[in-house]
């Protein structure tokens, strides 16, 4: 909620970091003292300052630093209230704003799309991406000289073009086939894919391929620069000759075991071609919880798949896991909820990359990949595949060519919906008592919406008529079930988890329960989830088990996050043992009789 304080908020615009500056002075450079440290900033400690004077802010260098703002030497330079303020210096790119309400602005940067305009004829270019944006200007005339370049979220004042073109990144000239690489390993050969039919999903891009179709990686030093990904990425190549274990071999004579898919390019994760992958997508709002349902789900699982069913949740990529492991083990071993808070999901943060798709760079979200194992029959081992989405994603129009994110929903074997109570209304009407931090926060409800969308983008991608259903398993969670045990009876359903199986009977009685709540308070809910789907099942679930409280983070921002001494998650992995049972039920058998 926004008060009528004036907060001034500092945007990288190649990172999409940002800052809301509480304290004067304010400074950026390398130097350990800084607000913001720079990789640019070289020897130079401090390179530029924001100085507040009565209602006047202003921005100067003390070092010489050369600064533009909105395109003019700042020496110093003022930062204009309520209009956006471009700064430019030693390779670096911001955009800053002066305002009351910083929010709405900071909600247009919803993408990492740049654009070339020309004053002259009134007329915008684009989008294009950053790293292509010095490629763009030199088709214009003078390099671009006299054009403006704007970033989504930058709708009054941009760059000058002339002023960025030196700093821009420019792709690395192609290597010559002739001076590394044998005609008959030539990884710019690359053959034609097709993205429909294949015996492999890729669990980046979500297209298809065959075994014969997959790339190798290349090992030697002298074969690093992917043409598609870039300098910093080995070499992707079809490998034609093999060693005695059946490894490829690169150009230059050295075993290369890695692979990688043949659309994106992406490395895929140690046997991937022995075992089933199964995407499990995840569905929700912004902010309703998706990223602590997720950390909380990976730790449950472990716990309940080998106590329970004698099966082993393990990661299958840890290097490609890495964050979500960072996540888990910063939440559980937290001694304060500043220590707990997960940040939320940004729409092209880290848990995204950027990758080749279809022709164009795109941002995906990594996969986390766990392996699932019977310690008594490892014939049927498969892995799981989760994502951690911006909720964004999720919402109508965000679906374009250029930010695919959420399409995993197509390829998945189970989806999840997670409903936020604390969204709802009519939900928090009913509630009584409530007193969580997040009631208070004012959001607009979209979950039927974001259902809605789900449904057009499934079946767009399958090629489905309106009235038909897909078979694949639902879950619709009804989240924070905490703050709503009233509304169900007084008390969260019981475990159907018993004697190593999962007691189905109960886990449609459960279900039926919290749909008839959902039925009564929010419809649309259900309405939408089962057009979509023709095997739906409704549960009651919490990653906190407690209501988060308010805190103050060392720069004076306001956060909600949980009290790691009262996490008490209540059935998070219900649904994940439910979608197990009907797709992989040697692992999850289920208790048959009524």
């Amino acid at each position: 909620m926004f008060g009528s304080k004036l907060r001034l908020v500092i945007y990288n615009c190649v990172t999409s970091q940002h800052w809301i500056v509480e304290k004067f002075p304010f400074k950026i450079g390398s130097g350990e003292g800084c607000d913001v440290q720079v990789s640019s900033a070289g020897t130079v400690p401090v390179q530029c300052v924001v100085e507040k004077k009565a209602s006047t802010y202003t921005i100067h260098s003390p070092t010489g630093t050369q600064l533009f703002l909105n395109g003019k030497p700042a020496a110093p330079g003022e930062i204009h209230k309520d209009i956006d303020n471009s700064l430019v210096f030693a390779g670096n790119l911001f955009a800053l704003y002066l305002s009351v309400d910083e929010g709405s602005w900071l909600r247009g940067f919803y993408n990492s799309d740049w654009f070339i305009y020309s004053p002259a004829e009134a007329q915008s270019y684009g989008p294009v991406a950053y790293h292509e944006l010095a490629v763009h200007l030199d088709s214009f005339p003078d390099q671009g000289a006299g054009y403006v370049l704007l970033r989504t979220g930058l709708n009054q004042r941009g760059f000058h073009a002339s002023q960025v073109l030196p700093l821009l990144p420019r792709p690395a000239p192609a290597l010559l086939v002739e001076e590394a690489i044998p005609a008959e390993d030539n990884f710019l050969n690359v053959p034609e894919v097709d993205t429909e039919y294949g015996e492999f999903t890729c669990p980046v891009c979500w297209l298809k391929f065959n075994r014969c179709d997959v790339m190798n990686i290349a090992v030697h030093a002298s074969l690093r620069g992917d043409p598609l990904l870039g300098e910093e990425h080995m070499q992707r190549f079809y490998a034609t000759r093999f060693n005695d274990r059946g490894q490829g071999i690169d150009p230059m004579n050295i075993p290369a075991p890695d692979i990688a898919c043949p659309h994106c390019r992406r490395k895929l994760p140690q046997g991937f071609l022995d075992i089933n992958h199964l995407i499990f997508s995840i569905i929700g709002a912004p902010s309703s919880g998706k990223s602590y349902y997720l950390t909380v789900l990976v730790k449950t699982l472990q716990k309940s798949l080998f106590q329970n069913f004698n099966a082993s949740f393990r990661d299958a990529d840890p290097s490609a896991n890495v964050i979500l492991n960072q996540m888990k083990h910063q939440l559980f071993s937290a001694s304060s909820p500043e220590d707990a808070f997960l940040a939320k999901t940004e729409l092209e943060g880290a848990m995204y990359e950027i990758l080749p798709r279809f022709g164009r760079k795109v941002a995906l979200p990594k996969p986390f990949i766990f392996h699932v194992s019977n310690s008594s029959d490892s014939s049927q081992d498969l892995s799981v595949v989760f994502y951690d989405n911006a909720g964004e994603h999720f919402e109508p129009t965000r679906n374009s060519a250029d930010s695919p994110g959420a399409q995993h929903i197509a390829s998945a074997s189970g989806i999840f919906f997670l409903f936020d109570p604390l969204y709802n209304d009519d939900f928090k009407r009913r509630i009584t008592g409530l007193a969580d931090p997040q009631a208070f926060v004012r959001r607009m409800d979209q979950q039927d919406v974001i259902l809605a969308e789900t449904e057009v983008r499934m079946k767009t991608l399958l090629s489905l008529e309106s009235r038909q259903r897909v078979s694949t398993p639902f879950a619709v969670i009804l989240g924070k079930c905490d703050t709503c045990l009233d509304l169900l009876g007084g008390s969260h359903p019981e475990s159907p988890v018993r004697d190593g199986k999962l007691d189905i009977a109960l886990v449609r009685s459960n279900s039926q329960r919290v749909r008839n709540l959902l039925i009564d308070l929010c419809p649309s809910i259900v309405a939408n989830a089962e057009a979509i789907s023709s095997d739906v099942m409704y549960f009651a679930a919490s990653s906190l088990g407690c209501s988060p409280i308010e805190f103050t983070d060392s720069r004076g921002v306001k956060l909600i996050a949980p009290d790691p001494q009262k996490l008490a998650p209540i059935q998070v992995e219900i649904p994940t043992l439910w979608v197990l049972s009907r797709v992989a039920p040697h692992l999850v058998p289920i208790i048959t009789t009524e």
